[in-house]
């Protein structure tokens, strides 16, 4: 069985921002009725942080992307229950630390005092994060010369770079212990993450992204018709979010995002646009399926992140192995052909955040109807590290 195509995206270098050069999104004062929605869903919030009572009316999916600032990527998408969802809603979302398996409860939020203040200076806007289309290498080493007169003068350049990559990961990780001192000493540690939309509703379904360094997050999300806050509760759920350390400088892959369409567009979207389209990376346009069942005609397409490659002659290999279920027990079906990547395929490594996305496509007609996990295993040649990641799917 091999892969019918291998496509990658020209948008390699992921960066999570909050304001951006060009016409920079700004927090906008609230009227009192914007104010009262907020605020409701907050406290809808601060109650199921204490009591862990949620509804759990609506669903929750979300993928993890590496971004270069040490923060983890995460668009997301809430889908409204049928058969009435709003046109118009109101969404709270709210990120809490985890740490040794339990809440972090000495937390604040600095929104809800601006929003209680009514005035003053808002806190920055969390809702302008976007992905930057990074740059797609042509050719590299390997396109004027053979592999065999280069890998001498690459490796050892490689062990410079990551005695370099070392160096700027201890020095990133001394100035964020020095910030969150900081923050401390001003009056306590903030969310990781909090954020309020008002956001019309498309199908039944909203989707924004918000940003996440390594750790483990419980995230409280709230939702209200936006014509009901006075005569309808809010809905509440509660998720547990584990956001993989992208920044060890070890081979890792990201969840992978199965999808539905794809389209490359002209131009990317402005910063006005970017937040209502948090899987649209530069000028490609991901929408990944609502539901991971496909038909035997089917052709599969997947997305996802190889992070931290180590060499400046890059040498990577991927394949996938696909698992069955058969009686409940997992089973090996079949694998792929192992598939090179190479430096004419991904960025450059530059530093220790480097990562390149990679899309490929898997015919289904050979897959009896079940349920089935796929593996994708991908190979460092040089730095001997082997990465791994997975996703179920059926086949109908």
């Amino acid at each position: 069985m091999r892969i019918r195509a291998v496509l990658l995206l020209g948008a390699a270098a992921i960066s999570t921002v909050h304001a951006l050069a060009a016409d920079p999104p700004v927090r906008k004062p609230l009227d009192p009725a914007q104010r009262t929605a907020v605020l409701t869903l907050m406290h809808a919030v601060d109650v199921a942080q204490e009591t862990d009572a949620t509804t759990d009316t609506i669903e929750w999916a979300n993928h993890l992307l590496k971004s270069r600032d040490q923060t983890a990527y995460v668009p997301f998408r809430v889908t409204l229950p049928p058969p009435q969802a709003p046109k118009s809603a109101v969404l709270y979302v709210r990120a809490v630390s985890r740490h040794d398996g339990a809440r972090v409860l000495t937390e604040r939020s600095i929104l809800r005092e601006w929003v209680d203040r009514g005035g003053g200076a808002p806190p920055p806007l969390q809702q302008s994060m976007r992905v930057s289309p990074g740059e797609m290498p042509v050719g590299g080493p390997g396109t004027s010369s053979s592999r065999q007169s280069i890998q001498s003068a690459a490796e050892a350049s490689t062990m410079l770079s990551l005695q370099q990559r070392q160096y700027e990961k201890e020095k990133a990780a001394a100035e964020a212990a020095k910030r969150k001192t900081e923050t401390k000493d001003r009056g306590g540690d903030l969310f990781p993450f909090e954020e309020y939309y008002f956001a019309d509703v498309k199908g039944r379904a909203i989707e924004r992204a918000l940003a996440l360094p390594a750790g483990e997050y419980d995230l409280f999300v709230a939702l209200v018709d936006r014509s009901k806050v006075s005569t309808s509760a809010p809905a509440v759920i509660r998720r547990t979010v584990r956001v993989p350390d992208y920044w060890n400088d070890e081979l890792s892959l990201s969840p992978v995002i199965l999808v539905k369409e794809f389209h490359q567009l002209k131009v990317p979207l402005s910063a006005k646009e970017q937040p209502e389209h948090p899987y649209t990376f530069g000028a490609a346009d991901v929408e990944p399926v609502s539901v991971a069942t496909f038909g035997g005609g089917d052709v599969m397409t997947i997305l996802y992140q190889i992070c931290n490659y180590g060499a400046p002659d890059v040498d990577l290999t991927t394949e996938f192995l696909f698992y069955q279920d058969v009686n409940g027990k997992r089973t090996l079906f079949n694998r792929t052909a192992p598939q090179a990547l190479t430096d004419a395929d991904l960025p450059p490594p530059t530093d220790w955040s480097t990562q390149g996305f990679v899309m490929q496509t898997q015919p289904l007609a050979p897959f009896p109807p079940g349920r089935y996990e796929l593996e994708v295993v991908a190979k460092d040649r040089l730095t001997r590290r082997t990465a791994t990641t997975s996703v179920e799917f059926t086949v109908r």
